[in-house]
Parts: C-alpha cells; sequence; structure tokens
C-alpha cells in the first residue's frame, strides 16, 4: 500500500507543495483563513471627501501645467466607490515574494502597461525620487505659500505630510487673471500635491500627503519628465504587501488601478451597467485613459465588505480559463490618446521601481501571457525583505537618490531589460501549469476546497467511464448541477455581471473541444514594442467580444477557450489544476 500511495499528491493540502517560491507564507493572510484565524475585510483607503465634493480645475493655465507634468489623466479621473470585498479577495492571492496574484490559472499582475492606459500616467521618464533632508515648514513657505500649522490638535502639517485639505483651502478661491508667475506656480503646486495624495499616494491615513512630491514640482517653467506611472505601482506594490500579512487590517495607495485592472482582465466581477448616457447627450466620446471605459459602472454603497468578500473568494476560486482575458486593451489602442500608449517600450522591463524610500521588482517576466507571449517556468525573483521593510518611519535625513543609486541605475536601463520570449498561445499541456501547481497556494478557504476537490475527484471518475454508460451520464449531470448552483444568480442591483459565468454564455463564446491547440511556435524574438498581438494559430475560430461595458470605447476580445460544454470547461480546469 505504502509503495502504491508513493509520488501520489495530498489533494487536501492547500499549498504550496515546494515552498521555494512562497517562503512567507506562515505570516500570509491566507494562512490564517486557512486556519480559521480570518482577519476580515480590509479598509480600503479612498479618495477624500474634500476633494472629490469639488468642481474639478477649470483654469486653464493650471491645466496646462498639469498636462506638461504627464498628469491629465488624474485630473479627469471621477470619483467611485471602492469595492473592499473586492480588493480584499484580490489582497488574499498577492504574494510578496514575487509581486504578483497567484491565481487558479497562473500568475497575474499589474504592469506599467496597466497605469499607462487604464490611468494615463506616463511610466517613460526619470524616477520620482529626491531627498527627505528638509525643514518642510520652509518648504511649505517657499513653495506653496502658507505657513502650516504645526502644534495643538490642529496640527495641519504632523512630520512630513499635510493636510490634503489645508491645501484645497489655499485654491478655494480662483486665481486673478492677472496673477504673477510664482503666484500661480504656488496654486498650481498646492492643487497638484492634493491631487497626488488623492489619487495615486494614498497612505492609510487617508487626509494627509506628503510633502516630499513638492521637489518634482519645483520647477514648472521647465519641469522635467517623471515616471509618475512607476512611482505610483511602487506605492500600489508596498501597500498589496503589507496588506497580505495577516495582521494588517488596512490597505492604501492606487486602489481604483487595482479595481479597474480587475474589471479589465475579469469581466464577469465587474457590476452590470444599469444605464448610460442619453445617444448624443454629450457629445462626440471623449478620448481619454481606458478609466472612462467604466463611467457608467454603477457604484455599490454600503454593502457588507465580508459578504461579498466571500462571494468574490468563491467567484475567484472557480474561475474558468476562458474567464481570464489576458490581453484586455488589443481592441482599445487605437482609441486611446496617444499620452496613454506612449511608453510600450518599457511595458515588459524587469526593473526596480523606485520611489524615494520605496524600491519594489517589476516582474513582467512572470506574466508573459500579459503581452501574448508563452510563459515558461520564471527565473527566481528577489523581491528583497530588506528593501519592503524600508519606511519612513524616523528617516528625516535621507538623501535617497544616493542610496538607491543602483536600483536608479538599473531603472535608467530599462530598455535594454525588457523581456523576451515566444509569441503565440498557450498549450494546455506546458510544464508551466505542473510547475505551477507544486509552488502556489492552491486554496485559501476550506469552503472553496472542498468544492475544488469534489469537482477534481467527479473528474476523475469520469475518466474511467466509457461514454454513455449510465455512469458517465450520472457524473455528468452531478457537473452540470455543480456548474448552475455556482453561477446561475438572480438578477438584482446588487449582483455581478454574471452573464458570462453562465453554462449558456460560456458555450457560446467557446470552439469546439475538438479543434487542436496551438502547436505553431514562433522563434524567439525581444517582444514588439508596437502593439502586442498574440501570433495567430491555423484557421483560428473568431472570438466573441465581451459585451460592451461603455458607449465610448469598444470593449476587449475575450481570450478564446476549447470547451464547449461543462463537462468540458471542468476537464479544462482539471488540466491546469
Amino acid at each position: 500500500m505504502d509503495a502504491a500511495n508513493a509520488g501520489r499528491i495530498d489533494h487536501t493540502r492547500p499549498g504550496p507543495i515546494d515552498d521555494s517560491v512562497l517562503t512567507l507564507q506562515s505570516t500570509h493572510r491566507s494562512e490564517a483563513i486557512w486556519n480559521g484565524q480570518d482577519p476580515g475585510a480590509l479598509t480600503c483607503r479612498g479618495r477624500t471627501e474634500e476633494f472629490s465634493n469639488r468642481e474639478p480645475m477649470v483654469d486653464d493655465r493650471v491645466v496646462d501645467i498639469i498636462k506638461v507634468l504627464g498628469l491629465e489623466g488624474l485630473l479627469r479621473q471621477p470619483g467611485r466607490e471602492l469595492d473592499h470585498g473586492l480588493i480584499t479577495a484580490l489582497v488574499e492571492r498577492w504574494r510578496p515574494e514575487t509581486h504578483t496574484f497567484h491565481m487558479p490559472h497562473g500568475e497575474m499582475t499589474i504592469t506599467l502597461q496597466d497605469v499607462e492606459v487604464i490611468l494615463g500616467l506616463p511610466i517613460d521618464g526619470d524616477a520620482v525620487t529626491g531627498s527627505t533632508q528638509k525643514t518642510w515648514t520652509a518648504v511649505c513657505e517657499e513653495f506653496l505659500g502658507f505657513q502650516p500649522i504645526t502644534q495643538d490638535q490642529h496640527k495641519e502639517l504632523h512630520g512630513q505630510r499635510i493636510l490634503i485639505k489645508r491645501l484645497l483651502e489655499q485654491v478655494a478661491n480662483p486665481l486673478p487673471p492677472n496673477a504673477e508667475e510664482d503666484e500661480l506656480h504656488k496654486y498650481a503646486r498646492c492643487y497638484i500635491l492634493a491631487l497626488l495624495g488623492d489619487t495615486i499616494f494614498m497612505d492609510k491615513s487617508g487626509d494627509r500627503v506628503h510633502l516630499m512630491w513638492v521637489q518634482q514640482l519645483e520647477d514648472l517653467r521647465n519641469p522635467r519628465r517623471y515616471s509618475w506611472g512607476s512611482a505610483c505601482l511602487a506605492w500600489l506594490y508596498r501597500e498589496l504587501c503589507r496588506a497580505s500579512h495577516k495582521e494588517t487590517s488596512q490597505i492604501g495607495g492606487c486602489l481604483l488601478l487595482l479595481q479597474y485592472w480587475v474589471w479589465a482582465r475579469f469581466p464577469y466581477l465587474c457590476p452590470a451597467i444599469e444605464r448610460g448616457p442619453p445617444v448624443g447627450a454629450y457629445g462626440p466620446p471623449a478620448r481619454g485613459p481606458l478609466y472612462l471605459k467604466w463611467a457608467w459602472v454603477p457604484n455599490k454603497k454600503n454593502r457588507p465588505a465580508h459578504i461579498f468578500r466571500d462571494r468574490y473568494r468563491q467567484q475567484i476560486a472557480s474561475m474558468l480559463p476562458s474567464q481570464v482575458v489576458w490581453q484586455p486593451y488589443e481592441a482599445d489602442f487605437e482609441h486611446l490618446p496617444p499620452w496613454c500608449v506612449a511608453g510600450r517600450a518599457v511595458w515588459t522591463a524587469t526593473v526596480p521601481l523606485v520611489c524615494f524610500h520605496l524600491v519594489e521588482i517589476h516582474t513582467p517576466d512572470r506574466v508573459v501571457r500579459q503581452f501574448g507571449m508563452i510563459q515558461e517556468i520564471p527565473e527566481d525573483v528577489n523581491t528583497d525583505p530588506v528593501l519592503h521593510a524600508i519606511d519612513l518611519r524616523g528617516k528625516v535625513g535621507v538623501d535617497w537618490m544616493r542610496k538607491h543609486a543602483l536600483h536608479l541605475l538599473n531603472w535608467g536601463n530599462r530598455l535594454q531589460r525588457c523581456c523576451q520570449g515566444v509569441l503565440g498561445d498557450m498549450p494546455p499541456q506546458h510544464e508551466y501549469f505542473g510547475w505551477f501547481k507544486r509552488v502556489t497556494r492552491r486554496f485559501i478557504d476550506v469552503p472553496g476546497a472542498t468544492l475544488t476537490i469534489l469537482i477534481e475527484g467527479y473528474l476523475r471518475l469520469l475518466s474511467r467511464h466509457p461514454v454513455g454508460t449510465e455512469d458517465y451520464q450520472d457524473i455528468i449531470d452531478v457537473l452540470t448541477a455543480v456548474q448552475a448552483i455556482g453561477r446561475v444568480q438572480p438578477r438584482d442591483p446588487e449582483v455581478l455581471n454574471e452573464e458570462a459565468a453562465t453554462p449558456a454564455a460560456a458555450a457560446t463564446q467557446r470552439p469546439s473541444i475538438t479543434e487542436s491547440p496551438s502547436t505553431s511556435i514562433a522563434p524567439t524574438r525581444r517582444l514588439r514594442v508596437r502593439t502586442p498581438r498574440v501570433v495567430p494559430t491555423s484557421e483560428p475560430p473568431p472570438p466573441t467580444p465581451h459585451p460592451s461595458l461603455s458607449p465610448t470605447i469598444p470593449s476587449p476580445t475575450l481570450h478564446p477557450s476549447r470547451s464547449p460544454t461543462v463537462v468540458y470547461i471542468y476537464i479544462n480546469i482539471l488540466q491546469m489544476l
């Protein structure tokens, strides 16, 4: 008996089987959840009430400065409720060891491409860094035009962070038409600093922004071109890494970017649009960052985060291969303004992302399927626990340009550090899937594991019975029932957009199982700097696009699957598990 069991995988283990990759599992949120110590839904720090209640900046002089800095995308970004349950469910799969989400069908992550396309932030430029060897009251007076209160209970300046509300008070009144350049620049800095703190550099205070960004705003006559996108991503990576720890209860950073990223790559998790703008009511469609695509997705207020977290957790655990849109922007590139794709040459650069004290590794080599390439087993990555431990507490006088000089040098060589790979479809029997099954955390919670293990068991039984037999049909009926129960949901205002997740919709979106997977191999080459596309296979079936989520920007094309029925859907899942 012992010999017969040798080499068999214990399917009840949540993983990883091989712990050489996920070395921090013992302190991860998923470990606590599995052990019955769920830390609960995260508190997500969103946009400040003061800023969201303001009218957008309309002074052309200030708007022109914002455009020159490359921050036009932030200026147009509408306010939106954060989905705390969705973000928590994603954080449960974020791994600080790799800076990727470990999803059921492989690693995925937010890349420089996502930041530029979704938010319109520049990614190809100087790193956002400098020194914190400053007298911050003097910085406020010289560059912002006011002396902040630093005493008593009404501190406007606490350490190195200023109240966003105080900055907005400086721009509460219109700028005089005949304002001098110095007055204009101080006015613009107050607004831009508040904008940065309200959109991409949110911290867990929820109402303050660090004054260190003023260094990038000192020269507004001839400003340098900074990579605000890489700084935004470094900040978000750090927040995700911290939030993945089992004792963390809140998260900051640009969480709207994360939410839009989920909606783009997993459309079935996006709330259904209930109504859009009247046809022609607002003139021609506005060209802007991709976040405009979800402008009419309804906000969901007062939703119990823990209930929806559990539901999202189940939705992600039972995700079908065809529900992952690996390249969601292909149909949108031609509709985006040039400044939303200007940095495409560095989208796949494996480089450190530097943002003052932060150094976070960008790892597109682990997710090349997001760029139309076949994913090989990735090389080991070192996200460096020492770097993760660096924060600003007690760092009142550090020259971060000098301290992180080596990482800044690597960022400067970003064009030489882009991924190389084979363009094409991912063969379902590729060795990557076996490797990933061994190194990943397969299960987050016990209910999700129970369902997955039962389905896998039935599929193994199915493979032992001839087609058409009574036992074979009984197993098919059970799997069909499980699929129907898990996917069919009542339609109400609080329900997710699940049309594409039903068996009927799944069947209409997939070509026949009898079609052979792609075996064509393209020569190894550097990823094309132009629009990255998947190398077509011989006589590929035409994919069906997902229903449009926006009246202004076309929807992306779904990645094709090879499963026309519920049974083949499950078989496809089993092959990748």
